[in-house]
């Protein structure tokens, strides 16, 4: 199960945009409040959360996330956020944060999906404040589903077919939001 959640990550990271080596970006400041406006082109993370904690996304799903990548590439860089064992164990949007700053990224983009109700919250933050700088939600046409208990789905070929779904019904308001960040530009 590890070979495969590795495989299916260095083939996330290969299929991203040019590399963008975190050496040629500048450090980002801690700041004590966040600003009203965005500054484009920018380096965003993306950082996808499944009952709190950070999963890697089935193949047809990061398809879809790569693509919106493609598609947004004028706004700036956009990479999967990749952390340690802190950020495996203990995916709480701070230490998502952190890490996407110590990373050197401007911008986290965190979708956290929600199985059982079939919705995403949609949260954008600026790294060096730790700010919210957008919020939105999407919800899947065809709800949400439960375990065989009724609790969480612990299978994964049973999860992504949802989380698909759910990213189905995200992705056009993840483009909305992208959208209002040039708007929101200087």
């Amino acid at each position: 199960m590890k070979i495969i959640l590795m495989l299916c990550l260095a083939v996330l990271l290969g299929a991203c945009n040019n590399p963008s080596f975190v050496g040629d970006a500048r450090p980002i400041p801690v700041t004590s409040q966040t600003p009203e406006h965005f500054e484009l082109p920018a380096r965003f993370a993306f950082a996808r959360t499944v009952y709190g904690s950070p999963q890697t996304a089935g193949a047809e799903e990061m398809e879809l996330w790569e693509n919106l990548a493609e598609r947004a590439e004028s706004l700036g860089n956009f990479s999967p956020l990749v952390g340690g064992v802190q950020l495996r164990t203990h995916g709480r949007a701070a230490n998502l944060i952190e890490t996407a700053r110590q990373q050197r990224f401007n911008y986290l983009i965190l979708v956290q999906m929600h199985p059982t109700t079939g919705a995403a919250d949609i949260i954008v933050y600026h790294t060096g404040s730790g700010g919210v700088m957008a919020t939105a939600q999407a919800v899947s046409p065809t709800g949400g589903r439960r375990g065989f208990w009724g609790g969480r789905i612990r299978n994964p070929a049973r999860l992504d077919p949802v989380t698909l779904k759910i990213a189905h019904a995200a992705l056009p308001v993840i483009e909305e939001l992208l959208r209002g960040m040039t708007q929101r530009q200087h």
